[in-house]
């Protein structure tokens, strides 16, 4: 027994030292809590899991406080006592009383670490609220249309300012944000508490005390609820707001875009003032709103007439400019898009159901036999190399821009959010990128036009035509001879005809495509900086014009997805006879079956010119041979 003994008075030690500390971490902990709480309510409340069930049996009360909301003060309750704010016969008794509503415009007593007592109450503004367009009447009368989310006599306050909602959370009031070294320098002795406390007074007054997302949430609880706008004949603000340029950013994230405070509050306004759009005074009176769209937080170099850009625009109910633009860019998708895809869809069937023209087993020789020789397989050669270079350059920076435009037009989809959060990282960097690459589209535009131009030059020198003739026969150039072979091809595709009509080094469809992009670049390239260079706008141009741009962007950016995603994407890389992917933008060389299927004149021109050559070449020799 005695080693035994021995031996176990190591750990006897250690248990008891360890108790010992846990004992005396109780206590301090004790006193922090008392310090923090001296009424001692977070003996019972800084559980998680406190509640009790109401009187109407269906419903749970949660009772849990969090304990840092006091020893760190993250909110502008942290210096109060519970019974400063509930009855104390209430509540020092255990069980409580059934409580008392709280009224916040009671005053409140606030401790000192002088032990001054400071007097406080928001009675103040409630008499704002009198003189607002949130009087307590109007508030009285929401909280009835949205079924009482709120008690009898539970002050009307509570409808906005919604706790823990209304603070801000633990981990944005840390020590390492609060930078207190630079105060405690002098201030560590004398007033450690109270130095924290003003500067987090301070600080969190001069911040938005919630995000522009949790604020949008506030203000739809009545604007957005159809009982409140059919009571107070209001439009559904929520709704347009979100579908405009400010509120898509708000769902991305940013919090640097406008909320709902920023344009119904005047700059180091009280929002408790807030006054209707028909109240001379108010901020977004259309007096007014010029100013309060050109404050130093937002648009401070824009013109005068950016407010006339619409903020709140109900698309279809608005039967305006904008209105109709929309309905002619559906007409533009329809009669555009439409032949497009139907011949897309006609040449699927033609694949299932296993048809080809009978003329295809002929022009495949043909090809075979031409890309054999070197000579003729170079003139078969549809790209060269700077067309090439002009193809992925274009096709990078087209990527792009959808990549990080799209994501930014459906702002309330969950598959943009992600991209914004994990791919870019922000909504600013998304931006940012959209802005570079959308530059360097308008440059490699503006270079590829130079590129027209000086072809256009040299061919007037060569072939001697003029001006109209030599731009027909530019190879991208559209004739009427094309308008009626792409009504030849659908009527090949339906059956209607026997033969598929001829096509040279370019087919009707190629064509057509390729002045959609020329005519979308240009397109894009003018609204995008009309809205990026907003500011020069409108001090140029009327504020709606903004609007209009942001519409005819949208709707063009989405034509070009269309065609491009669907119909290019099947003929160069879903289509049977290119599969996986054409050749023709990485070599420049045409695979055969496409060659066959698209560019049978091109053959027959090169197969001419060949038996020209070859015929020449012939003479040449017999002549050769006859003088010798």
């Amino acid at each position: 027994m005695t080693p035994r003994t021995t031996h176990s008075c190591p750990a006897a030690r250690r248990r008891l030292i360890a108790g010992g500390a846990g004992l005396l971490a109780l206590v301090l902990l004790a006193g922090l809590a008392r310090a923090a709480d001296p009424e001692g309510c977070l003996t019972c409340h800084q559980y998680r899991g406190l509640a009790r069930v109401k009187d109407d049996g269906k419903s749970i009360s949660l009772s849990y406080v969090n304990p840092n909301y006091y020893s760190q003060a993250l909110g502008p309750h942290a210096r109060l006592r519970c019974t400063d704010c509930h009855v104390r016969t209430e509540v020092e008794v255990y069980p409580h009383q059934k409580p008392t509503s709280v009224d916040c415009a009671k005053t409140c007593h606030l401790d000192s670490p002088g032990k001054v007592e400071t007097r406080f109450s928001h009675e103040r503004v409630g008499h704002m609220l009198d003189k607002s367009v949130h009087t307590p009447d109007v508030l009285k009368k929401a909280n009835g249309l949205l079924d009482e989310p709120l008690r009898a006599n539970q002050s009307n306050c509570l409808l906005c300012h919604d706790e823990p909602a209304f603070n801000r959370t633990a981990a944005s009031w840390t020590q390492t944000e609060l930078p207190l070294n630079r105060c405690n320098t002098c201030h560590d002795e004398q007033l450690p508490l109270e130095t924290r406390h003003m500067f987090s007074h301070v600080t969190a007054r001069s911040v938005p005390a919630r995000t522009n997302q949790d604020m949008t949430r506030v203000c739809a609880l009545c604007h957005a609820n159809e009982k409140v706008r059919a009571e107070f004949n209001l439009p559904d603000s929520v709704t347009s707001y979100l579908n405009s340029f400010h509120g898509k950013a708000s769902l991305l994230g940013s919090q640097e875009t406008a909320n709902c405070l920023d344009c119904h509050v005047a700059p180091l306004q009280n929002a408790h003032t807030m006054l209707a759009r028909s109240d001379p005074m108010s901020s977004a009176n259309p007096e007014h709103l010029p100013d309060t769209c050109r404050s130093a937080a937002c648009h401070r170099s824009a013109g005068e007439q950016i407010s006339s850009a619409a903020m709140h625009l109900d698309l279809p109910s608005s039967r305006g400019v904008e209105y109709g633009i929309a309905c002619a860019f559906v007409v533009l998708i329809v009669f555009t898009f439409g032949p497009s895809l139907l011949i897309t869809l006609l040449k699927l069937v033609q694949v299932v159901v296993g048809r080809h023209d009978a003329k295809d087993p002929h022009y495949h020789h043909v090809a075979m036999k031409l890309l054999a020789v070197p000579g003729t397989r170079t003139k078969l050669q549809r790209f060269n190399p700077h067309q090439r270079f002009q193809h992925w350059f274009l096709a990078v920076t087209f990527i792009t821009l959808c990549l990080t435009g799209f994501p930014m037009k459906f702002a309330d989809r969950r598959w943009a959010q992600w991209m914004v959060a994990n791919l870019f990282g922000s909504l600013p960097t998304a931006r940012l990128i959209h802005h570079v690459c959308g530059t360097l589209l308008i440059g490699g535009f503006l270079y590829h036009l130079v590129y027209v131009l000086l072809t256009l030059k040299k061919n007037l020198k060569t072939e001697k035509k003029g001006l109209v003739k030599t731009v027909l026969s530019l190879p991208m150039a559209i004739s009427p001879r094309d308008s009626l072979q792409m009504g030849a091809l659908i009527l090949y595709l339906l059956g209607l005809k026997k033969h598929r009509p001829p096509a040279g080094r370019f087919n009707p469809e190629e064509k057509f495509e390729y002045i959609g992009v020329f005519w979308g670049t240009f397109v894009l390239g003018i609204t995008g900086l009309l809205m990026w260079f907003n500011g020069w706008t409108t001090r140029h141009l009327p504020g709606r014009v903004l609007t209009i741009a942001t519409l005819v962007h949208t709707f063009e950016a989405f034509l070009a997805l269309l065609h491009v995603g669907i119909c290019h994407m099947a003929s160069v890389v879903f289509s049977p006879g290119v599969f996986p992917v054409s050749k023709a933008m990485f070599t420049g060389q045409t695979p055969t079956e496409e060659l066959v299927e698209g560019h049978t004149a091109m053959l027959d021109e090169v197969e001419a010119a060949a038996k020209a050559a070859e015929k020449a070449e012939a003479s040449r020799t017999l002549m050769e041979a006859a003088n010798v």
